[in-house]
């Protein structure tokens, strides 16, 4: 409840009030049962009550006039009702009239006025000593009566003391609460005013991390679309190149089925070689002996010209011989006309007879040119005879030369219409060759339009991820700036007061430093429970020794919680009977250190198991530190587990061979089903430490 000093001081002169009504209410109650016995008259009555009820009145008046606050109703309760105790105490006979005034005197002890305190006592004192001097000068006075007076002006002024005394108390109470609340007030102040620096600080970079965040937000949002259509391209680049690779598939069978007809092409192409080369030879011996016969026909030829020739002058000796026998005949004829006439034959037979042997001659001339002729005839029959012989023999070679050349033409046909079928094949796996270079054109050409997309995307993608990275290194000094400031921030409100047992839990780590001297010997526990002023554990080792607690030493207390280490000073330690130890602690502990180490990327399967069960579950190491590490799982079982703590056993690292990690999980990221978890060490593990700063540079 906040303070306001005019609510309590209303509430204050209320409580007054109700308290003196109450009173007027009893004592009223009383006088008229008194009036009823008839121990008192109407008339006293009717001045009783005035007595009574008319300063109550007047202060109810003085209220709504001045204010339910208002300092002066306190004034008004002294005055008023001391008047109405006189009356009281002045007409009443009896000892016990002076404590009505008590429960008034006690209430005035709630303005905590020691001068109140002091002048009310003064008067209710007066009024008793003024009533029982009245009574001694009435001569009423008793020595019982004495003695009720002394008791009277004893317990009256005892109460009061005890009053005045309560109220100094009180009010040296409250001036040191509200000195000591004015010093925390100011401490609270400073701390606010630091609080107030460092959360301008942590909002401003907060604010830069939110805006970087947002325009980093917006470059991913980029980043995955480019990566979206660079998936889309690569699966029709993958199609394209696939449909290439079946191309050239195809491709690679005809040129190897085109090699094939080739190579058979060539063993044929030789073979026509060999055919044509014999062929050549034949056609070429065939040619000569062409020559021979062209040549022998030639001299036929000559020979048959001449042997016409001879032929003619056969003939027209064979003529000229006729036309002698046709005059043989004829003289023969006049020879026997002549020899009819016996006388003259004598001279017609020697005219016949110089015809005869002149036909005679003429005929031997002719016999021995037939005869030449014949003979001239004889050799050109012969030579002929050879000439055709020797062009029979060449015609039957020519004839198995042709033959020779036929086979081998055909041979060279049946190689031609191979090669021509081989040709028409190679020319149709050309063709088909052509169309699919033609379509790995087109798909080459496709994917160069893919290529130049994605090279697009791509440089979209690294520029994007160029400004996301110079706004990450950004985010990260702000990040860092905001840690130091909420460090420093957190070390100094630790050192202030604000961290208490009430912050350490069950479980936590604990080291206890046994100072003696410049020797430090520490213990290490777990703690059990945590009470208002002291902790318990079961137990204190140092490994080799359990602890044994020496009142003469200084015991300081370090505690890991969060992410900072704290320490109390002059920490007493107890141990108890039934075992363990009690650690007693007092006053706020100093920030020793942030615990901040550098993370090291381990990249190894892991099990995993929750503290609270006893299922294990797979997982990848992501990075590992002296005082947390990360890992990354597609178990369900991980969806939320945020502050639960859970054990890894890390495979294959030689470091952590026999160790169990145990952590807790501070946060978790969903990447579409695989979780990635970072986890708190309840303690440093300077082993890791050692091994990080040797192994890994940032």
């Amino acid at each position: 409840m906040e303070y306001n000093e005019l609510h309590f001081k209303k509430s204050a002169n209320l409580k007054a009030m109700l308290m003196w009504m109450v009173i007027c209410i009893i004592l009223t109650g009383a006088y008229v049962i008194e009036l009823v016995k008839g121990q008192r008259t109407p008339q006293y009555f009717i001045v009783f009550e005035i007595f009574c009820w008319v300063p109550f009145l007047v202060s109810v008046l003085v209220l709504m006039l001045r204010g339910a606050a208002t300092h002066l109703y306190r004034e008004m309760i002294a005055v008023g009702y001391m008047v109405f105790f006189a009356f009281v105490v002045f007409t009443t006979s009896t000892n016990l009239t002076f404590t009505y005034v008590f429960p008034i005197a006690s209430l005035l002890a709630l303005y905590k006025n020691r001068n109140l305190m002091i002048r009310v006592g003064i008067w209710n004192e007066v009024i008793i000593i003024a009533a029982f001097v009245n009574s001694l000068i009435s001569g009423t006075v008793t020595a019982q009566d004495v003695t009720s007076f002394e008791i009277q002006i004893a317990s009256t002024a005892l109460c009061y003391m005890s009053f005045i005394l309560t109220i100094n108390h009180l009010n040296k109470s409250d001036g040191a609460m509200l000195g000591s609340v004015q010093a925390n007030l100011d401490r609270v102040v400073l701390t606010i005013e630091q609080v107030k620096d460092a959360s301008n600080a942590v909002v401003d970079g907060v604010t830069v991390v939110r805006e970087l965040a947002d325009e980093n937000k917006e470059g991913a949002n980029n980043v995955v679309r480019s990566m979206d259509q660079l998936a889309s391209n690569n699966t029709v680049l993958q199609e394209k190149t696939g449909s290439s690779l079946e191309m050239t598939q195809k491709i690679n069978n005809q040129v190897e089925n085109v090699a094939g007809l080739i190579q058979e092409m060539v063993t044929l192409m030789d073979e026509s070689e060999t055919h044509a080369k014999t062929s050549s030879g034949q056609l070429a011996e065939v040619v000569e002996s062409t020559n021979e016969m062209a040549q022998l026909s030639s001299e036929v030829e000559r020979i048959l010209k001449e042997f016409k020739s001879q032929f003619e002058m056969v003939k027209e000796e064979t003529g000229t011989i006729e036309q002698i026998t046709s005059q043989t005949n004829l003289l023969a004829l006049n020879a026997s006309i002549e020899a009819a006439r016996a006388g003259e034959a004598g001279k017609g037979f020697a005219v016949v007879a110089d015809e005869i042997r002149n036909l005679s001659s003429g005929t031997q001339n002719s016999s021995n040119s037939i005869m030449n002729a014949l003979e001239h005839l004889e050799e050109t029959a012969d030579k002929m005879t050879a000439s055709i012989t020797k062009t029979l023999e060449l015609i039957n070679l020519t004839l198995e030369k042709v033959t020779q050349v036929n086979s081998s033409v055909n041979s060279i046909t049946e190689d031609t219409v191979k090669l021509g079928d081989n040709i028409q094949v190679v020319d149709a796996a050309m063709r088909e060759v052509e169309d699919s270079n033609k379509n790995m054109v087109e798909n080459m050409q496709q994917v160069i339009d893919v290529m130049e997309v994605m090279t697009s995307s791509i440089i979209d993608a690294d520029e994007t991820t160029r400004v996301m990275r110079s706004k990450y290194e950004e985010t990260s000094r702000n990040v860092v700036n905001i840690e130091q400031v909420v460090g420093k921030l957190v070390e100094e409100l630790g050192a202030g007061g604000f961290m208490g047992l009430k912050d350490l839990k069950e479980g936590m780590y604990l080291t206890v430093a046994e100072l003696d001297g410049n020797r430090r010997s520490e213990y290490k526990a777990q703690i059990t429970s945590v009470d208002e002023n002291y902790i318990l554990v079961d137990n204190l080792t140092n490994g080799d020794s359990v602890m044994e607690v020496d009142k003469s030493l200084t015991y300081n207390l370090e505690i890991v919680v969060d992410n900072g280490l704290y320490d109390w000073k002059d920490v007493k330690v107890v141990a108890l009977k039934t075992g363990g130890y009690k650690l007693i602690v007092e006053g706020n502990p100093t920030v020793l250190n942030r615990r901040k180490h550098a993370r090291m990327p381990l990249n190894t399967t892991c099990s995993l198991s929750l503290r609270s069960s006893e299922q294990v579950y797979m997982g990848q190491m992501v990075n590992i530190s002296a005082g947390g590490f990360a890992f990354a799982t597609t178990e369900q079982a991980f969806a939320d587990v945020r502050g639960k703590m859970v054990k890894v056993k890390v495979n294959n690292f030689d470091l952590l061979a026999d160790t169990e990690l145990e952590g807790m999980i501070i946060r978790i990221s969903d990447n579409d089903g695989q979780y990635i978890l970072g986890c708190r060490m309840l303690e440093d593990n300077k082993a890791i430490d050692e091994y990080v700063k040797v192994n890994y540079k940032e």
